[in-house]
């Protein structure tokens, strides 16, 4: 008897465990459904069905749009399906991986609002964001349309950027059978500065600025020029001045473009350098600038090459017989830039061994004839005073 006892106390025991076991593995789902617009608005009355092999459970959603499922298996995998008239049915494959296991499903519109973006001219703008009570819900496509599951019969707060164009945002009232809105962008518009310099980061006025082959405006004295008003955009921008290699460039016009500076570099000028000796032309000279060989005058006494404006030299030249002083030359842009460098011809030195001997040669004669007029002059004076003392004798 006792034994029929602890047999039935076992199998009571084991029945236990088995509930508890089963009961462990079941818990819930909690399915909850939105409308995919902006404000993500519960969805009431979808139908919510779940199915694993061939059963199938179907509830409909509350007022909050939930529907909650009880006794579902846990790591049970179910096909989760879920209906409502005016939107577009989803399916989709759910695994009971948690206890409590909660899903959220994200209806969309049958018949979504087509949001078109144009500019001014009724030109479609793709690329263009559009963001529906603080939610961005994409970008334009080439046709510059999206696609949007919005709420019918309310007010929405729509804002939409794009490059080149100032921001939009606008209340819009949205009809219950309204299928699509067009919203018009106003091209973005500015006045650009540009500031010029040269190499030594010195203002450039008097600079020619074109704008699309067209010439808009001057720099000042402080290299500076104010341009006119511009839509943003790509533009073809050029800068000349004399002097000065010409600049050119696209360049992009937007209302974050910063000031533009440019820097222009010196176009090199011609420096005609001339040789002569009393005006006549030095073939063969060598011409020195800075003291370094630079080139040999041609058979009419020149020596051509180009220079950068602004440069200073020390230009000197040489040639056997010959000697000349250094030519300090500023090198100037829109300027002829022509130096003439003069030589002194050397004499010989036999020539002036005989200019020497010229000279002593005179100094001698001179010496002679002062001499001889001494000598006679005193003989002169010895033959009278004989005469003299007879004549005070008698």
């Amino acid at each position: 008897m006792n034994i029929m006892i602890k047999h039935t106390l076992a199998v009571l025991f084991l029945l236990f465990l088995l509930c508890g076991s089963v009961s462990a593995v079941s818990t819930t789902l909690t399915v909850n459904v939105f409308d995919n617009n902006a404000n993500y608005d519960a969805v009431s009355g979808a139908s919510v069905v779940i199915t694993k092999g061939t059963v199938s459970n179907t509830l409909y959603t509350d007022v909050n749009g939930v529907a909650q499922f009880s006794g579902v298996e846990y790591e049970g995998v179910y096909t989760l399906s879920v209906f409502k008239s005016g939107y577009i049915s989803q399916t989709k494959t759910i695994t009971i991986s948690t206890m409590p296991r909660s899903e959220s499903v994200y209806l969309v519109s049958e018949t979504p609002v087509s949001i078109k973006i144009t500019d001014e001219n009724g030109a479609a703008i793709s690329g263009a964001v559009i963001t529906i009570d603080g939610k961005e819900e994409g970008m334009t496509n080439g046709a510059g349309l999206l696609h949007v599951s919005i709420g019918k019969g309310a007010y929405h707060l729509i804002a939409v950027s794009a490059d080149s164009y100032d921001p939009y945002s606008s209340s819009q009232y949205i009809g219950t059978d309204q299928t699509s809105l067009t919203l018009t962008l106003d091209k973005s518009e500015f006045t650009p500065l540009i500031l010029i310099y040269n190499e030594e980061k010195l203002p450039i006025s008097g600079a020619a600025v074109y704008i699309n082959q067209k010439i808009v405006s001057y720099s000042d004295t402080y290299g500076r020029a104010q341009l006119p008003t511009y839509s943003s955009g790509t533009y073809a921008l050029k800068i000349e001045k004399n002097g000065y290699v010409s600049y050119e460039q696209q360049i992009q016009f937007s209302a974050d473009t910063p000031d533009i500076i440019v820097e222009l570099n010196y176009s090199v000028v011609p420096l005609i350098i001339s040789v002569t000796t009393h005006e006549k032309p030095i073939q063969g000279a060598i011409v020195y600038f800075d003291g370094t060989v630079k080139g040999i005058t041609s058979v009419n006494g020149t020596y051509t090459t180009t220079v950068t404006p602004g440069t200073t030299l020390v230009l000197s030249a040489s040639a056997d017989g010959y000697t000349g002083a250094d030519v300090t030359y500023l090198v100037l842009a829109g300027s002829d830039n022509k130096v003439t460098i003069s030589l002194s011809e050397n004499l010989p030195t036999t020539m002036i061994g005989l200019a020497a001997l010229g000279v002593i040669i005179v100094i001698l004669i001179l010496i002679l004839i002062v001499t001889g007029k001494k000598r006679r002059g005193n003989k002169s004076g010895k033959s009278k005073s004989p005469v003299s003392g007879r004549r005070d004798s008698l």
